[in-house]
């Protein structure tokens, strides 16, 4: 466990001024940069798919981390942290269950079920966590360049006859699905006739 500790430890930044933080900051903007170009030139269409490989190598470095974070725990027989204890808990062991294997363990040893649940869950997680940031290096390296074109707003007369028009279309197709909560088309034309008539006064 001190081994893995270390790692964790080393790994560590240590910030005392906002001069610090920034440069750190910008470090860690550009480490991001460098593996979403790397995804791209691996795998270009990643934002949409990737193959079962992909995914795989990357679940895999995913863990090397997590495991690094979180050294494993020696359990007794009873499933207490004990450090005499004979089941050494790492993320590998808890993963290495097929899903019909760890289901059995939930009737054979619910306490050790407990363990190894906490265990994935909160890799799984991680995982997701991961891959969302990977994913937004990626969209964000992608857009690198392009602009964005501004889409002129509405004026108040279109935007008005606009959601007019689909309230209109909406209380319809409302009515037609038998919505007893939408008004009848006469009540809504009168309700929108009223509305103009006070903008206009």
């Amino acid at each position: 466990m001190s081994k893995a500790k270390s790692v964790v430890e080393s790994a560590e930044i240590v910030i005392n001024t906002f001069k610090d933080a920034g440069y750190q900051s910008a470090l860690s903007g550009e480490r991001m940069t460098n593996v979403a170009s790397f995804v791209i030139r691996k795998c270009p269409d990643f934002l949409n798919s990737y193959s079962d490989e992909v995914g795989a190598e990357l679940k895999s470095g995913w863990a090397l981390r997590w495991q690094e974070l979180h050294p494993a725990v020696t359990y007794s027989d009873e499933w207490v942290p004990n450090d005499k204890g004979m089941h050494n808990v790492s993320l590998a062991f808890c993963l290495s269950y097929s899903q019909q294997a760890f289901g059995q363990i939930k009737t054979d040893n619910p306490v050790k079920h407990g363990v190894i649940k906490g265990i994935r869950d909160d890799f799984s997680k991680y995982v997701s966590n991961r891959l969302s940031d990977l994913k937004r290096a990626v969209r964000k390296e992608l857009n690198k360049g392009v602009t964005v074109q501004r889409v002129q707003a509405k004026v108040w007369t279109d935007y008005q006859t606009d959601t007019f028009d689909a309230m209109k279309a909406r209380c319809k197709t409302a009515l037609a699905r038998n919505d007893a909560t939408a008004p009848t088309e006469v009540k809504l034309r009168m309700a929108i006739e009223a509305f103009k008539s006070a903008l206009s006064k």
